[in-house]
């Protein structure tokens, strides 16, 4: 009789002390997952940009420029890979937090701008991700097990239009010089992008942009008010201004 109470205590001591380790576990993220990805934000041409992955099973990791066993980003149009631990002699990326569900970068480090190692409008990015409590990827291209891929296409730069005229109000026939500032998240568009200048649907002139700045005066304002707007033509990197840009228009009068 006493042993087989001995025998009881000892199997419910295990389950108990079973029991705590998997609560101990749970408390602390548990063994490592196979992560997924729920959404990747918009990727541009930019060196230096935001871009957000967010998901599930990502593990934690400490903030850090260079490159890890965890993350990389495969560009399928240039054939060259940032992030991954063994490509120390491209590119590699700045990772600004990293937590179970989402991953903020801030961009791109490395060799980021010699050779192909750009990005370009209409690249195809491999992204693949290994939960950082596991093992890593493998080397290579592949995704072996635990792995999570999504493929992004590169897109322009948003940018944002805002305009303005002075003197306003003016007197009729009174110079009037229209100054129209292009910005965007991913620096400033190029010098020479071409800005157009119109009062409603009739074309006023162009300037052209430097430094984010094109201007253009004019004396042809009509007697009343007239709906300014300034249209950013946009590149190949950086989006025009887009039609509901509501800074990109000003009323202006004239008296």
């Amino acid at each position: 009789m006493v042993t087989r109470i001995l025998r009881r205590s000892s199997v419910m001591l295990l389950a108990i002390v079973a029991a705590s380790s998997i609560a101990v576990a749970q408390v602390s993220g548990g063994p490592a997952t196979t992560p997924k990805i729920t959404s990747v934000s918009k990727i541009t041409t930019a060196q230096h940009q935001t871009i957000t992955i967010t998901g599930t099973g990502f593990g934690t990791h400490k903030p850090y420029t260079g490159n890890s066993d965890f993350i990389s980003f495969y560009d399928q149009s240039k054939k060259w890979e940032a992030g991954y631990q063994p490509d120390a002699d491209t590119v590699t990326l700045i990772v600004h937090s990293w937590t179970n569900t989402k991953i903020t970068l801030g961009g791109f480090a490395g060799k980021w701008g010699t050779s192909n190692f750009t990005l370009a409008v209409g690249n195809k990015e491999k992204i693949r991700i290994w939960n950082a409590q596991g093992a890593g990827g493998p080397v290579g291209l592949s995704c072996s097990a635990g792995c999570v891929t999504k493929t992004v296409t590169v897109v322009a730069a948003f940018t944002s239009t805002e305009i303005s005229s002075s003197p306003n109000p003016s007197v009729s026939g009174e110079p009037v010089a229209l100054t129209a500032v292009v910005t965007s998240g991913d620096g400033v568009p190029p010098d020479g992008g071409k800005v157009l200048f119109m009062n409603d649907h009739e074309v006023l002139g162009s300037g052209a942009l430097h430094g984010g700045v094109a201007s253009l005066t004019t004396s042809r304002l009509e007697f009343g008010q007239n709906s300014i707007r300034a249209v950013y033509a946009g590149d190949s990197n950086f989006d025009g201004t887009r039609v509901d840009d509501e800074s990109a228009v000003e009323t202006h009068t004239v008296n």
